[in-house]
């Protein structure tokens, strides 16, 4: 069954000129896609209902009957609802889920249009099952509870995608603590029963005072019992907020965590400036220590890579739904295997790659395979093609997934065109998605590798507003190479040196061409930065060392440091340049 991070849920909020779906009409419609942990789509539409607007709604939404008279008619927008609704694997997802669906299935049953059999999630219910019995469980509780900022409260596109932001919470709860990652077991937690696990009083006094003085920052926790042996180790974005929920009144928990609460004798915690410092220390502390109420393999949220196996003569390339410790080159992350999936199929399409799985012997008495007849492979296997050329093909597929389309991008989107043009929608819909996740692969700067374990980077994160610090993180080959908070005003000739050290000795240059094994804490590591890059490329600065002179890579490093937290509002015009000049 497949992992609810790997399939796309659309999340939809509607607004309507009533209660009744038989008698009301939709005057608003969002849609908010989730897939792989981020929001990959966003849609959202005014609609004209032909009916009045209650004062006391319009007053709730700021939908005025004038401005629902502009909106577009029903039968031009419900279409494009039901082809997003039938996406391959999809979930509709609503707060109060039924509300939101009976609108939308009768508008579809009054233009006549294909309603789709489609898995409903309910975020109303879960909020039910993993929130505090205290909170009210409204989109605006839930969304501030997790520090959600509602833009446009009742209008449906912030509804939505304030429900989308907080059902990622839910998600991460549920695959962290709950052990919950298939589809299947995430509908049926929805109807779960709810069992009030009420905290024992012992339990609290014994740690309310350390409780009052955690802070409100990111960090990891260890929960120790009366002989100080660590139970569980956790991280958190505000270590106060979360380690207070496990010991507030009416608190739901899975029955593990709940067996845990009643041994907890004291709490320790470290504060680790940023959120990505937290989970690599948090994956550290699990692995060396090993608690009781870990999980045994602590669940990292994972995103597939594909696959170049260097070690093997003539190398192939597959997807992967994590990295191994093979010694293979991996790119990546991308948001879902079947996507991934779809890459690997462009490229086999595109550079004649092999897709035979066993070890080559080339033998001139060798027959060539279908493959090779429909010109999709070279047949090296027949020695119709060399080793050496084999290579430059793979040399070719290696460059492309490394950010240069090659003119590919453009001849798949013409394909896609005719596709479309000759009513095979299934097709082209294969290839848009293609098309968008190689876009998004690419969307870095120019010839900038995407190859996991050449991955040199520098990671600029805001550390605490309030004291203006900031945190730096210099990875080389996808590890962690250094990892220090710093203040905007600090000396950074060290961090100079350093820089020069990891990417421009003569030793290894901006890109290591030798692809190491990896140690299991290594490989761990590699896969919480990835990952953590993927979802945070829009709020953290990241700083690519290849293909940049050294001078060139301190100097956007110092300007970034220099003007975190700063009032400064206008970049210097030659700063776009500097940042996205790349030196041959």
């Amino acid at each position: 069954m497949k992992s609810f991070w790997e399939v796309p849920i659309i999340v939809v909020d509607v607004e309507t000129t009533g209660h009744d779906a038989e008698d009301h009409r939709i005057m608003e419609i969002a849609c908010v896609v989730i897939q792989g942990g981020e929001i990959v789509k966003e849609y959202s539409e005014l609609i004209n209902p032909h009916q009045f607007i209650p004062p006391f709604i319009e007053k709730m939404t700021g939908i005025s009957n004038s401005m629902a008279a502009t909106g577009s008619e029903a039968h031009e927008i419900m279409p494009t609802i039901s082809e997003m609704l039938a996406m391959p694997g999809a979930i509709f997802a609503a707060h109060n889920v039924s509300f939101d669906w009976n609108f939308i299935q009768r508008s579809l049953r009054r233009l006549n249009l294909s309603i789709p059999l489609i898995p409903q999630l309910c975020t109303c219910k879960l909020a039910r099952r993993i929130l505090p019995m205290s909170l009210k469980k409204n989109v605006g509780a839930v969304a501030s509870h997790f520090g959600i900022e509602i833009k446009n409260r009742h209008r449906a596109l912030g509804d939505a995608k304030a429900t989308a932001l907080f059902l990622l919470q839910f998600l991460e709860s549920l695959d962290n603590e709950y052990d919950i990652e298939t589809i299947d077991e995430l509908l049926r937690f929805q109807n779960k029963r709810i069992e009030q696990f009420h905290t024992p009083p012992a339990a609290i006094k014994r740690v309310e005072s350390t409780l009052a003085e955690l802070p409100d920052e990111p960090g990891v926790y260890k929960m120790l019992d009366k002989d100080n042996t660590i139970l569980y180790v956790g991280k958190a974005k505000n270590l106060r907020e979360r380690v207070r929920s496990y010991f507030q009144a009416g608190a739901q928990h899975p029955q593990k965590i709940a067996r845990m609460v009643k041994q907890v004798h004291a709490i320790h915690h470290e504060v680790t400036g940023t959120e990505l410092a937290a989970l690599l220390l948090e994956s550290k502390e699990i692995k060396r220590i090993k608690p009781q109420f870990n999980t045994a393999s602590k669940k990292i949220r994972r995103f597939p890579f594909l696959r170049l196996n260097v070690n093997d003569p003539f190398p192939r390339l597959e997807w992967s739904p994590t990295i191994m410790n093979d010694g293979a080159e991996y790119f990546g992350p991308f948001r879902s295997g079947t996507l991934a999936r779809e890459v690997v199929e462009t490229v086999y399409r595109s550079f004649g790659l092999r897709q035979c799985t066993e070890t080559l012997q080339p033998s001139i008495e060798k027959q060539p395979c279908f493959y090779h007849q429909i010109k999709r492979c070279g047949a090296p296997c027949a020695e119709i093609q060399s080793r050496e050329e084999y290579l430059q093909e793979v040399d070719r597929a290696r460059h492309f997934l490394s950010g240069s389309g090659g003119g590919l991008l453009e001849r798949m989107e013409e394909e896609m065109l005719l596709e479309s043009e000759a009513l095979r929608f299934e097709n082209a819909t294969m290839l848009r998605n293609r098309l968008n996740e190689l876009r998004r692969l690419f969307d870095r700067r120019a010839d900038v590798s995407t190859s996991v374990t050449h991955n040199n980077t520098i990671i600029i994160v805001d550390a605490n507003s309030r004291d203006k610090t900031i945190e730096v993180f210099f990875i080389k080959a996808g590890k962690l190479a250094h990892q220090e908070i710093i203040g905007r005003k600090a000396d950074l000739s060290r961090f100079h040196a350093l820089m020069e050290e990891l990417y421009y000795t003569d030793s290894s240059g901006p890109v290591n061409d030798i692809v190491e094994r990896l140690d299991p804490i290594e490989v761990d590591e590699i896969q919480i930065i990835t990952s953590w890059i993927h979802r945070h490329s829009t709020s953290a600065t990241i700083l690519y060392a290849e293909h940049r002179s050294s001078e060139k890579l301190k100097e956007e490093f110092s300007y970034t440091i220099r003007n975190t937290h700063s009032e400064i509002n206008e970049i210097p015009s030659d700063y776009n340049q500097l940042s996205c000049s790349i030196d041959d």
